[in-house]
């Protein structure tokens, strides 16, 4: 039985420990694709620690997770000490409380907190800027706190209490008598409960991502949009270097434990070892340090004298630099040196939608779609632009000016232009069945379609399919799309937005739609996936264009930001890695041909005469759809 035990556990790490071991040996690979160690190189550390903005995330990330763990830590003992001190019955009613919120949703925290912080900053203290830095933080701490308590609280049990008493009696004052004893028992538990808590913050996307807004992004937040996008490998030199450094930290803090024990199981005195002197003064100071610093960054970020913009557009939609090409951010800053960019994404035009209409951030220039747009311009929630600030305006194309979203170009520069058609896996799936959208209704295919995670995509979709003008506003035919809709679900595997890049490159699913851009990108990184587009049914064209909302901050900035994505140079740099059509006909000289022929970007004219736009609905008519992809999604 002792050797079954023993075996048991040992698969049991060794499924545990590979993925890490996979990670730690492609970070070492010369070449990007994981499956196949092609040689032994420090080179992606080298990029890692050359790549200033992801140096930058990750300070972010460590700032936030040092202050908010010590911060926890601090408040975590105090609590657990007074929660020591009550009697049973209310002791057990209150851990309970404490305990809750580690079982609850991370999704359930996020969302209850942000609407907290927004209701407190845009309806009590009249904030434009709800959700920032301290508002990141304070949920950190918040958060981190059950776990500082619920490792404090044993160490607690095990202290005999009289020890207190009995360095009172030999002289300590009462403040003296908690240094000297209970703190220097307790302390493997604090040490235990602070590393824990910085491993959480650490590691938190969804937290995160509901309370922070573009002027702090943290590295959780910002890997979610390389989803887009192979991950590079010194993202994995980076990765590597966390888990070491979180094993560092777990086997140091197992190391004191072992080691208090052991003194505890020999001392006879109150009198605290010197290494236990050690550790406390080591805490402190890191304390005091960590808080210096975070408040002298917050300091120097806010008298820096750059005027900063905030920027906020999709996932992986603007060229990083990758590969050795175009850094678009760098570069403006570069050119512009008194104008910061904090930039982060969203992966749908509705949860921009929802960010902006909730208050809760500040940004400067957003990158939305042509329905989305109308709808924003419907609502008062864009600015009109100042064009003697974008000269650059004079190279985008005539016919993608005067358009239906904006007719009068007073509030958008278009930034891009695309189609929505099928993507599909050629080693699975038979030629003769791509012939329309029913292929995604096609039981053949049953577990490896994917459908649109997006209300207005999928009704798209399913409008085209059954022959209804894609603007339709009767809510009969909206009915029977819903209805079209939930006969699809069983077949699906899944309803998918970001997450599609993944799942079609590896071969896990055969069949989607998606935005052509992106198809292009996944084609490249998977040679048996091909595009379609079902000319006879229709598709969707659209246009993504760049826009500031009514709660810029820094309007001639923003202006400034939008004008330089229009030089026709920077603008053939960017399109060419991200994969979509340009409006500047001028850009095209600065990019390779076979980009700019390539059908599934820049279709024949005679293809595009069968693409319709997304027109911008009722709020009404837009509620439904939303109510009725609900229920389909959830029924």
């Amino acid at each position: 039985m002792k050797k079954a035990n023993r075996v048991i556990t040992v698969i049991i790490f060794i499924f545990l420990y590979i993925p890490m071991a996979v990670l730690i040996v492609a970070s070492f690979n010369t070449g990007r694709d994981i499956t196949e160690f092609e040689g032994f190189t420090f080179q992606q550390y080298v990029r890692l620690f050359q790549d200033a903005g992801l140096l930058k995330l990750l300070g972010n990330s460590l700032l936030v997770s040092i202050l908010a763990s010590l911060i926890a830590t601090v408040f975590g003992t105090v609590a657990a000490v007074g929660i020591h001190g009550l009697k049973p019955k209310m002791r057990n009613v209150v851990m309970t409380l404490t305990n809750i919120p580690m079982t609850n949703p991370d999704i359930v925290t996020g969302v209850s907190l942000s609407l907290l912080f927004v209701f407190v900053g845009t309806r009590m203290l009249g904030q434009r800027d709800s959700l920032t830095f301290a508002t990141l933080l304070i949920a950190h701490i918040t958060f981190n706190l059950p776990y500082v308590i619920l490792n404090v609280m044993p160490k607690l049990r095990q202290m005999d209490n009289s020890l207190t008493d009995a360095a009172m009696d030999l002289g300590c004052t009462p403040l003296q008598a908690v240094f000297k004893v209970p703190l220097h028992e307790i302390m493997p538990g604090i040490i235990a409960g602070g590393i824990m808590a910085f491993t959480m913050s650490l590691d938190d996307f969804v937290i995160s991502y509901f309370v922070s807004g573009p002027s702090f992004v943290t590295l959780p937040v910002e890997i979610y949009s390389y989803t887009k996008k192979p991950i590079h490998p010194k993202i994995y030199a980076m990765f590597t270097l966390l888990f070491a450094l979180i094993f560092v930290l777990m086997v140091t803090m197992n190391l004191l434990q072992v080691r208090a024990d052991r003194k505890r199981s020999k001392q006879q005195t109150t009198t605290p070892s010197r290494s236990a002197q050690f550790f406390k003064r080591a805490v402190a100071v890191v304390l005091a340090v960590a808080i210096t610093l975070g408040g002298g960054w917050l300091i120097f970020r806010g008298n820096s004298g750059q005027v900063t913009i905030n920027v906020y557009n999709w996932g992986q939609y603007i060229s990083d630099g990758t590969d050795d090409t175009l850094d678009v951010i760098a570069a403006f800053e570069e050119a512009y040196p008194n104008i910061k960019v904090n930039y982060s994404t969203y992966d749908s035009n509705e949860i921009m939608y929802a960010k902006l209409a909730n208050g809760g951030i500040t940004v400067d220039v957003i990158i939305p779609s042509d329905y989305m747009i109308a709808r924003l311009i419907a609502e008062d929630k864009l600015l009109e632009l100042d064009y003697s600030n974008i000269p650059n305006y004079q190279y985008i194309d005539e016919n993608f000016k005067n358009t239906a979203f904006d007719p009068e170009n007073k509030y958008t520069v278009p930034y891009t232009w695309g189609t929505v058609g099928i993507l599909y896996n050629s080693k699975y799936v038979d030629e003769a069945d791509v012939t329309g959208w029913d292929i995604l209704w096609n039981e053949k295919y049953s577990g490896k379609i994917l459908m649109f995670g997006n209300s207005r995509d999928a009704f798209g979709i399913t409008q085209y399919k059954l022959g209804y003008d894609v603007n339709t506003t009767d809510e009969e035919e909206l009915r029977r799309c819903a209805e079209e809709l939930k006969k699809q679900k069983p077949l699906l595997q899944n309803y998918v937005m970001d997450e599609i890049f993944a799942t079609m490159e590896n071969g896990e699913a055969w069949i989607a739609p998606y935005y052509a851009g992106d198809c292009l990108t996944m084609m490249g990184n998977n040679p048996d996936l091909k595009f379609y587009l079902p000319e006879q049914e229709g598709f969707n064209l659209f246009i993504d264009a760049m826009c500031i909302p009514d709660c810029c901050q820094e309007k001639e900035a923003a202006e400034t930001f939008i004008n330089f994505l229009c030089e026709p140079e920077i603008a053939g740099g960017n399109m060419e890695w991200i994969g979509y059509g340009t409006p500047l006909t001028a850009a095209k000289e600065f990019m390779d041909s076979e980009v700019t022929s390539d059908p599934v970007t820049y279709p024949a004219d005679e293809v595009l005469a069968n693409g319709t736009s997304f027109a911008y609905l009722p709020e009404e008519i837009t509620r439904l759809v939303e109510e009725l992809f609900m229920q389909v999604r959830n029924g």
